[in-house]
């Protein structure tokens, strides 16, 4: 990447339920379900959407915790799929309004559009 401070990888898959996000200060272990690690390895708008949610100047100070980063994924992982939020939150034990909360920041600070694409482009 080479772009100033920003940095050259953004996850790395740590075992099968667990990634590694970089570029917020101290390295945050997530875990998250097999299936939504699997879905991110296999998408490269998803590393994109995340080196720009966390080099973000507005949006990365929602990112400061890893339930948060966890939340934005899932989300991520919802709005890729085409299901409701509120599903995929609840079939994984998180409450609901933490990925809405993560969908009105990405609004709020204005990456909400291109996150949509991206997502659509990562699709089909």
């Amino acid at each position: 990447m080479g772009r100033g401070n920003f940095v050259t990888r953004i996850f790395e898959v740590k075992s099968e339920e667990v990634i590694v996000v970089y570029g917020l200060g101290k390295p945050k272990e997530i875990r998250l379900p097999r299936e939504v690690v699997e879905w991110m390895v296999d998408s490269y708008p998803i590393t994109r959407i995340l080196e720009e949610a966390i080099n973000h100047y507005s949006f990365r100070r929602r990112l400061s915790h890893p339930g948060a980063i966890r939340s934005l994924i899932l989300l991520l992982y919802a709005r890729g799929r085409g299901e409701p939020p509120y599903k995929v939150a609840r079939r994984y034990g998180v409450a609901p309004e933490q990925l809405y909360r993560m969908e009105r920041g990405l609004k709020k600070d204005g990456m909400y559009e291109f996150v949509m694409n991206a997502l659509s482009l990562a699709s089909g």
